[in-house]
């Protein structure tokens, strides 16, 4: 019994944890803004973003998490792949 108990508290546990890490989800990429970003720069320094939309730059991109409220999230810098360059490279 008191096992039974411990592993309901610590899946309690796990569970809030989780839930407060997916309401910051891209967030942490993007902690340097505190608010939605209200005006970017315009240069070229490409962000894929977990969407598959490559954003100009990182300004652009947390504009996008802050408007998605955080389900966007970072995936790498550079542009994203297209599907059909993916698809290609997971086939060799």
């Amino acid at each position: 019994m008191k096992i039974t108990g411990a592993v309901l508290l610590l899946a309690l546990a796990l569970c809030c944890f989780y839930a407060d890490a997916a309401g910051q989800a891209g967030k942490g990429f993007c902690s340097e803004f505190k608010t939605r970003p209200e005006a970017c720069t315009l240069d070229y320094n490409p962000v894929c973003g977990t969407d598959g939309k490559t954003y100009s730059n990182k300004c652009i991109f947390c504009q996008a998490v802050y408007e998605y409220l955080g389900s966007l999230c970072f995936e790498h810098y550079g542009e994203c792949k297209s599907q059909d360059e993916a698809k290609q490279r997971d086939d060799l």
